[in-house]
């Protein structure tokens, strides 16, 4: 087994929105990728997938064969939901980036997040639950639903509860106009007038992109175009093979599973390739993948959540054990046999 990436590390997405706001926090988040896989980490970004030859070659040049290709490149979006700009940030890298943000956090006095999907929502719960009474939070989104569609009534009235709880100010079904004209992720001294398409003003003097993801297909738009999707993700079929390739699997972000994007799904497509590998080795039939029903968790800071499975809807507590208090912190290090480093004082 080769994993290939063009990071130093490995970075637990789940705790970024927390690394953006609490000091030092970003440490637990990135997790060394040699100390886990040793020799079998190769760091390179993969610029072409050649299937005649079953190999892929990386931006160095350099050609690495392989029997089975797992294509699991995630999502891109802004930062700090996403930490894919550069694709290849070192270790030192992130640690300065999420560092920054929480300087400009600090000083801030009122901040404009724009994008109310789980990024937008998480952040204004982490601002809002550390900085509680002293920054102004105001979440813009461009529908009345925020966090995702397909939650229901109930979800959508407990979460917003929690945010306006908090004393975030949220503007939906509104989107802003003015946003290529804003200095992002920057605490300016002078307050920048944030405007809407529906002539609402908000004075702000840090605003946060937090808009929606789209797949990475950096490593395989120039040679599996055929079977891309118009969002640039993989079509595959009920076993995650990529269209027309039995030995090339697309998971997590970037297949076109007709299902929410999640962390939870993505580790559910992981172990079903997993399993089909040794099926396959054994030859048995290979076992199809079914979405599960609808699940989310949210953290809203570090005393709050909301979760919803199927339907029904946790009370606040449950979120924040399950995920709000720790973010997985502990059992994604331990899955990638470290222990989870202290944070300085």
């Amino acid at each position: 087994m080769v994993l290939i990436d063009p990071k130093e590390v490995f970075h637990h997405n789940m705790g970024a929105m927390r690394a953006a706001v609490e000091p030092g926090f970003v440490i637990k988040t990135l997790i060394p990728y040699n100390k886990t896989f040793g020799d079998n980490f190769k760091r390179g970004m993969v610029t072409s997938i050649n299937p005649a030859s079953n190999s892929v070659t990386l931006d160095n040049g350099e050609t690495v064969p392989f029997t089975h290709l797992y294509i699991a490149t995630g999502s891109k979006g802004p930062f700090p939901g996403k930490l894919t700009n550069p694709m290849s940030v070192s270790m030192e890298e992130g640690k300065s980036l999420y560092n920054g943000i929480v300087e400009q956090v600090e000083k801030a006095d009122n901040i404009v997040l724009v994008g109310g999907g789980p990024v937008g929502v998480e952040l204004a719960g982490e601002i809002a639950t550390d900085y509680a009474g002293k920054k102004k939070v105001t979440l813009v989104h461009p529908h009345e639903k925020i966090a995702d569609q397909n939650t229901n009534d109930k979800f959508q009235a407990n979460l917003k509860g929690e945010l306006e709880k908090l004393g975030v100010n949220l503007v939906l079904g509104e989107r802003v106009s003015n946003l290529d004209s804003l200095p992002m992720g920057c605490t300016t001294q002078n307050l920048n007038t944030v405007k809407t398409d529906k002539g609402k003003e908000i004075e702000a003097n840090l605003v946060v992109p937090c808009t929606g993801l789209r797949p990475n297909a950096s490593a395989y738009q120039s040679s599996l175009g055929d079977q891309m999707e118009k969002n640039g993700s993989l079509k595959v079929n009920e076993y995650l093979q990529v269209e027309g390739h039995k030995n090339i699997y697309a998971i997590g972000d970037c297949a076109n599973v007709k299902e929410t994007k999640l962390a939870y799904n993505a580790g559910c497509h992981a172990d079903l390739v997993t399993k089909n590998l040794e099926n396959e080795a054994k030859g048995n039939e290979l076992k199809p993948y079914k979405p599960s029903g609808f699940f989310m968790a949210l953290s809203i800071g570090r005393n709050a959540g909301i979760m919803t499975s199927g339907g029904w809807v946790m009370p606040s507590w449950i979120a924040k054990n399950v995920k709000a208090k720790q973010l997985f912190v502990p059992m994604t290090w331990k899955n990638m046999g470290q222990p989870v480093p202290e944070m300085k004082k």
